[in-house]
């Protein structure tokens, strides 16, 4: 399975959590760990991080019923953070 997949994969299940929002520490977490143990796919944090920019350069979660909103930190203006949201 592609980095990209797994990315897409993720995001999908962020989407139907009860919290659809992470910020980018939490992905470069989250994300390599989910990839090792749902999909037994080791990459880096970097390679993930890489990925997750194309795919909102290129709107690909479109092709899914998701987008992206942007999101800020409560305590750390300068902290990336992005809610998934189902397209209606």
């Amino acid at each position: 399975m592609t980095a990209e997949k797994i990315v897409i994969k993720w995001l999908i299940g962020e989407a139907k959590s009860s919290d659809p929002w992470f910020y980018t520490y939490d992905f470069e977490t989250r994300v390599p760990m989910y990839g090792r143990l749902a999909h037994g796919k080791m990459h880096t944090a970097s390679t993930y991080s890489r990925v997750f920019r194309k795919i909102r350069e290129n709107n690909v979660l479109k092709n899914y019923g998701l987008t992206l909103e942007e999101v800020k930190h409560k305590d750390n203006e300068k902290v990336k953070g992005w809610k998934v949201v189902k397209d209606s």
